[in-house]
């Protein structure tokens, strides 16, 4: 016998609660992937941006010749 049903009563109140317990920490982890991956993009685009910059600065200097 564990300790999980040992010390806990089988209810569908107790079980209720561990869905909700479970859920809980996936809706955490499922925040923390969300904001990682908005990071991500946000570091993408700019970079995105300044290679545009540096590509457009190396059109006008080259057209300038």
């Amino acid at each position: 016998m564990n300790l999980k049903t040992q010390f806990t009563n089988d209810t569908l109140e107790e079980q209720l609660r561990e869905i909700v317990c479970d859920q809980q920490k996936e809706l955490k982890s499922l925040r923390a992937s969300i904001e990682l991956l908005k990071n991500s993009v946000a570091e993408e685009q700019e970079a995105k941006y300044r290679a545009y910059i540096k590509y457009a600065d190396l059109q006008k200097e080259y057209n300038g010749r």
